[in-house]
């Protein structure tokens, strides 16, 4: 179900739902306007007035319209999306030009790590030392109401080794390119460095790959991953960055920020780097700022500002491009 919180003001009439709480804020009314879902992750408004709603199971509904009272099943990919604990189907998005270009794209947690290996389903057989999944951000064909053809892959990266800090939310800017966030897929209760699991650093982090022991400072491993594109001498994840590319292809925008840097073509992706969760995000309506939802860890939580992430020139030199900042090349703001 999702609800509209709305000032009391507004010219509706409010339906009380069985079992809905009735007391809200002051000014503040209820309307129920989309019923029959399980567990919505992301709601999308079609140009031409439908509407297109993300459950975290791994399914896409829509809906002809808000009056529609029964939404049509678009595409069911739960049986390749980890429904686990933070994880699943969590970032949908429309090209602007939609139905005329007719392409769907979401991000979602895959069952299987980078590349394929063990499917492990929605299960985690062993959550105290993690369970290697990744992320993927997949475009969809739509006919009418439906989904056909096959799911076209554009990246799978995005490695998570425990039951949060996954993928995050896709948007189309300004520019016509697409973008997309995912956590460090690190873990939410202890200080990770890629020191756990079986065999340990299972991602494969630097240095010294999967089996390897991982400490500080050198390690980019854990939370570490999403400062992995500081060290530019080895292959480059996704993990804890937001990323901008081409909506056709997935390939990093030819103007972004690093793309003269390196022929790393995971680096050569982002823009922001240094995220532990960012969930959520959006730009700011009338310009090119991303405003960044970071999730926080016990005691503070973020809103970052990332003025401007296209285009930009390309360093000189790598230290001197992440010199003075915090995720970025182009610098991210807190606020």
């Amino acid at each position: 179900m999702l609800a509209l919180c709305v000032p009391a003001s507004a010219a509706f009439t409010v339906p009380q739902a069985a079992g809905a709480a009735t007391t809200l804020p002051s000014g503040f009314s209820e309307q129920i306007v989309l019923s029959g879902l399980n567990h919505p992750t992301k709601l999308v408004f079609s140009p031409d007035g439908r509407v297109f709603v993300a459950e975290k199971g791994g399914t896409i509904q829509v809906y002809d319209s808000l009056s529609d009272p029964t939404p049509t099943l678009f595409a069911d990919l739960s049986s390749r999306v980890h429904d686990n604990e933070d994880k699943g189907l969590l970032g949908l998005a429309l090209p602007p030009n939609f139905p005329s270009n007719p392409s769907v794209y979401v991000t979602y947690t895959a069952t299987t790590p980078i590349g394929g290996g063990l499917d492990i389903g929605d299960t985690c057989p062993t959550p105290g030392t993690g369970c290697i999944v990744s992320g993927r951000l997949s475009k969809l064909t739509a006919s009418g109401n439906t989904w056909t053809g096959t799911e076209q892959v554009l990246i799978n990266d995005w490695c998570q080794q425990f039951e949060t800090h996954s993928m995050g939310d896709v948007r189309f800017g300004p520019d016509g390119a697409l973008y997309v966030s995912g956590g460090e897929g690190a873990s939410p209760v202890f200080t990770d460095w890629g020191q756990q699991g079986n065999p340990v650093n299972p991602c494969g982090d630097p240095p010294g790959g999967a089996g390897a022991a991982l400490s500080p400072p050198s390690s980019e491993g854990g939370a570490l991953r999403s400062q992995d594109v500081r060290t530019l001498s080895d292959p480059t994840g996704l993990s804890g960055t937001i990323i901008r590319v081409d909506p056709v292809t997935g390939a990093a925008k030819t103007d972004n920020p690093l793309y003269n840097a390196t022929t790393d073509p995971n680096a050569r992706r982002i823009v922001a780097y240094g995220l532990r969760n960012p969930f959520r995000w959006t730009f700011k309506p009338g310009t090119s700022e991303i405003w960044i939802g970071d999730v926080g860890w016990r005691t503070w939580e973020e809103i970052n500002r990332l003025p401007n992430p296209w285009p930009r020139p390309s360093p000189t030199s790598a230290g001197r491009a992440w010199r003075a900042t915090r995720s970025s090349p182009a610098t991210v703001t807190r606020t």
